[in-house]
Formats: C-alpha cells, structure tokens, sequence
C-alpha cells in the first residue's frame, strides 16, 4: 500500500499559478502597509485682521508716557508694535513680527533709564520677546496664530501693567540696604 503525502491534485500549483499566487501576495502586502499622513498646512489669510480682536490693550498712564517718551529704542519697538496694530493680513502681521523682533532685540540691548532698570520690567520683556518668536513661528509655518497672538498681547498688557505699577512706587531698595 502506497501512501501518498503531499498536495492534493485539485491543489496543485504549478507553473501557472505561482505568478498569481506571488502577485496576490505582494498585494496584500502593499494593501496592509501603513499609510503616510500628509500634514496639511492651515493656511492663515484672516481677511479683517485686527489686533484688537484678541484682547485689549493696556495703556501706560500719563506719568509712564511721559517718562518712556525719553527712551528711544522703547519708542521705535512702539511704533513698530503700531504697524501691527494696522496689519491687515497675514503679510503685513510676518513683516511687523519681524520688525518688532528686530526692535524688541534693541530694545533689550540699550541702557534703561534709571526709573525702569528693574528686574521685574527686564523679565516680563523676556517673557514677550518669547511670545513674539513663537507668533513668528507660527506664521512662518502658515499655522494658526490666534492662541500665539493673545499670549503676545498677554504678555505686552503685564509688561505695560508693570510699568503703569512701578510709577507710583515710592519704595526705594536701596535705601533700606544701605546699612551705613
């Protein structure tokens, strides 16, 4: 008695049938491959821009005015926050980020006057030039700004309160360490 193991003959694969076999395989394969994500860009044309949509702007008191008048690169960083506040769309928003970067970088490097040489002022700044980069980044990569755009005015409405704070102090620190 012959045992025969093997394929059975209505199974048979031969030559005929490996190409449909290999073919059907590879397809499966490719068909069970993860898909590639494609990110796509939000791109932000806000057609009414307007700064004052995402928040509202401190202002410095007179006295403050009239003290910042004399610091001149606080006052081109003020006017170039002033072309932003004209912006229309989001070509005239990358240009004035990219200005006030420049000025705010001015800023930070002149000498304040005595009045404003303080660290709560110097720290506040560098928690808006932060915000200022993370709106340039934002619009560099055609993401929405919104979020980046109401911490920057944030940070700008706590740098103005400071100031607006500091005027009327009359506490003098170095008064009180001056133990001679």
């Amino acid at each position: 008695m012959k045992v025969k193991i093997g394929v059975p003959d209505y199974l048979y694969f031969g030559t005929m049938m490996r190409p449909l076999v290999l073919g059907s395989i590879c397809l499966m394969i490719m068909a069970c491959s993860p898909k590639q994500k494609e990110e796509v860009a939000t791109v932000v044309e806000p057609m009414g821009f307007s700064i004052q949509d995402y928040g509202k702007l401190v202002e410095v008191t007179p006295e403050v005015a009239e003290e910042l008048s004399t610091w001149a690169e606080y006052n081109a960083y003020m006017e170039s926050f002033a072309v932003l506040e004209r912006a229309t769309n989001s070509e005239d928003v990358k240009l004035a980020v990219d200005d006030l970067i420049e000025k705010e970088k001015e800023w930070a490097l002149s000498d304040y006057p005595e009045a404003f040489d303080r660290v709560q002022l110097k720290s506040r700044q560098r928690v808006l030039r932060t915000f200022l980069f993370k709106l340039r980044a934002n619009l560099l990569d055609n993401r929405k700004i919104d979020a980046a755009m109401q911490q920057f005015i944030l940070a700008s409405n706590a740098l103005r309160s400071q100031y607006n704070s500091l005027s009327g102090e009359t506490f003098d620190a170095k008064l009180i360490l001056d133990e001679d």
